[in-house]
């Protein structure tokens, strides 16, 4: 089988091969069609958000787009940050200066070619990597976030889940 292998391919079947992703599709979730089953995950969605400080965020999620990384955008009273998977670009108003941080997530394999460090852009591997290190050399600094941001985080997504359903305004 010829081809990327990688996500989304790898999802189908541990083993990708002609037979092994033709049998997964014709007989597994992935090869219904979106249009005539039970799925009912949101395709596209705009939460707007007022925090308790008087700060605003809105956020945006569509799959009617092409095949691209996350686009961030961030807006504040001193400048704004952008990234979009392979780079980021943080404006400072007052300086009228651009800082550009590559996060293109490669590593070199043994023929010095770049190669991906999986899931989310590297994003995984970079939690993974951190996790480890903090653990190994007991040294929570290495963790950024801990269980009260996750927590706050996945509230988040709950509470705008409900609004979705429930056509709704939320309180947190």
């Amino acid at each position: 089988m010829a081809g990327d292998l990688d996500w989304p391919v790898s999802v189908l079947t541990p083993e990708p091969s002609l037979e092994n992703v033709t049998e997964a599709l014709e007989n597994g979730p992935y090869g219904r069609c979106v249009y005539e089953c039970d799925n009912n995950v949101v395709d596209h969605q705009v939460v707007n958000m007022v925090f308790e400080n008087g700060a605003t965020a809105s956020f945006t999620m569509t799959a009617f787009t092409k095949a691209a990384h996350r686009k961030t955008q961030i807006f504040g009273t001193l400048g704004e940050i952008y990234g979009d998977g392979q780079k980021i670009e943080i404006f400072d108003f007052l300086t009228d200066q651009i800082q550009v941080i590559d996060t293109e997530a490669t590593s070199s394999d043994a023929g010095g070619q770049g190669v991906a460090l999986g899931g989310h852009g590297g994003g995984d591997y970079g939690l993974m990597d951190h996790f480890v290190a903090a653990v190994a050399e007991n040294n929570p600094k290495l963790i950024l976030s801990g269980a009260d941001e996750s927590l706050e985080s996945h509230r988040m997504v709950f509470a705008a889940e409900k609004a979705r359903l429930g056509n709704t305004v939320v309180n947190m």
